[in-house]
């Protein structure tokens, strides 16, 4: 049996040219290499050695303002800090990055695919030749959902640059509430501190005296009693500020040890209404996670056209070039048809449609959530600065009254009963009103939030002091 192995010299000469193309292509893919995880923590030890760039900040209430940590943190330092050095941002820009490059992908045609076959001959009337056959295939339905697919990947990168952005806001406001906190709590403990004080004295005069038989042991009972709830609120409030503390650092990336220098905390600054209205007008339009929801509504529509487009019949081309046993050489090509009769892609249609209404009512009801959050908090905020006003004009009197009372007490003109309640009255008060004023801060760092307004509250230049 005689079997012809020859081949046309021009169709060697083109398959060594497509094999030459082909290995140049390989030599031109991606490599691999191994990325291990981390094995210790990514803490900063100090805050110098952090260089911040105002400029790159997404924000621009923070990129005009000057970041120089040596001579402290004020509040707006803090959030600079966090944006730039918060672990959890960092990696939600890397999601980011995996968006991009998801857009990079659709934006890239797809490859035709190569086809190969061969046969050898083992029967038959002579001469008889090994049969080959090679052809080029193309789907040409993806060129036309080409371009919807490009569009879902740009709605899709744009809404995750507006996601991070937004968890940019959500931290700033995060460090911010932790400032205030760390301030106010440092505020709130330095007064239990002072009463501690106040009653450890008194305990130790009346517990002398009663030694001396100079009072009876009910007296001096009160004055231990008062003493040691004045060391357990002072105790409690100290683990509260050590957590915030703690918070903060976590917050901002830095070890756990490092030791803030913060401002002191200016007085609260309400958010004026004239203000508000003014950020309300146009919040759909700034707002960053109302921005996203747009987006990924874009990314939405993108979906339902591309699925109306692949309704119609899916073509694939293909040409052929091959060779059968008996040494007949042919060309041609092919036509593959999808007949949309069944499915037609009527399934896809109604789930995209479907999810596109739900997202529209998913961006109507977080828009309803907003109003509804920011009209709370301005009638809050209307509240509290009522109720502060009112408790600043009382405190001058009753830090008079208790001042007489207490030379009262020390000349034994009253007993120590009637001091201690009047006194703790007086740090009751003084405490209510820090706690005003940090009610009155997270408001406005509420607000501020809700309506992407940039931070306006005058920025103190006082003294530092250690937390």
């Amino acid at each position: 049996m005689n079997h012809r192995n020859d081949m046309p010299q021009a169709w060697q000469t083109k398959c060594r040219r497509s094999f030459g193309a082909t290995v140049l292509l390989l030599t031109a893919c991606a490599t691999y290499q191994a990325a291990p995880l981390p094995d210790k923590p990514d803490l900063n030890a100090e805050i110098p050695s952090l260089s911040v760039d105002v400029r790159q900040l997404p924000l621009p209430s923070l990129r005009s303002h000057p970041f120089d940590p040596l001579d402290g943190l004020d509040m707006t330092e803090v959030a600079i800090l966090a944006v730039v050095n918060n672990p959890d941002l960092k990696a939600q820009r890397r999601k980011a990055e995996v968006a991009r490059a998801q857009l990079f992908n659709a934006r890239l045609l797809p490859d035709p695919q190569l086809s190969l076959n061969g046969a050898h001959p083992t029967s038959g009337p002579p001469p008889l030749s090994n049969a080959y056959g090679v052809g080029l295939n193309y789907d040409l339905i993806s060129l036309v959902t080409h371009h919807a697919d490009i569009g879902v990947a740009q709605a899709a990168a744009n809404q995750a640059d507006l996601n991070t952005l937004w968890q940019e806001w959500q931290v700033v406001q995060h460090a911010r509430t932790l400032y205030v906190q760390t301030a106010e709590q440092a505020r709130k403990l330095s007064l239990l501190q002072q009463a501690q004080t106040l009653y450890a004295q008194r305990y130790a005069r009346s517990s002398e005296a009663l030694r001396q038989g100079n009072l009876t042991v009910d007296v001096t009972g009160t004055d231990l009693t008062a003493l040691l709830d004045a060391a357990s609120k002072a105790s409690q409030m100290q683990q509260q500020l050590d957590k915030t503390r703690h918070d903060l650092n976590a917050l901002l990336g830095l070890q756990p040890d490092v030791v803030l220098a913060l401002h002191p905390l200016p007085a609260p600054q309400p958010l004026p209404g004239s203000t508000l209205q003014r950020a309300l007008a146009n919040l759909s339009d700034r707002r960053p996670d109302l921005l996203a929801l747009q987006a990924g509504y874009r990314s939405q529509e993108a979906k339902v056209h591309r699925a109306v487009l692949s309704q119609f019949p899916s073509l694939t081309l293909s040409i052929n070039q091959g060779r059968d046993t008996g040494d007949v050489y042919s060309l041609g090509f092919g036509l593959t048809l999808n007949l949309p009769v069944l499915n037609a892609n009527r399934g896809q249609i109604a789930i995209q449609r479907a999810t596109r209404a739900q997202l529209a009512q998913e961006y109507q009801s977080r828009l309803d959530q907003t109003h509804n959050q920011i009209d709370l908090l301005r009638t809050r905020q209307a509240l509290l600065l009522e109720q502060r006003a009112s408790l600043l004009a009382k405190l001058p009197v009753l830090e008079g009254m208790v001042e007489e009372a207490r030379r009262a007490y020390e000349a034994g003109n009253i007993g120590s009963l009637i001091y201690l309640n009047m006194a703790n009255t007086l740090l009751n008060q003084q405490v209510e009103l820090v706690d005003l004023d940090q009610s009155l801060w997270h408001d406005r760092i509420n607000l501020d939030t809700l309506l992407a307004w940039p931070d306006e509250s005058p920025t103190t230049t006082a003294q530092v002091t250690e937390l």
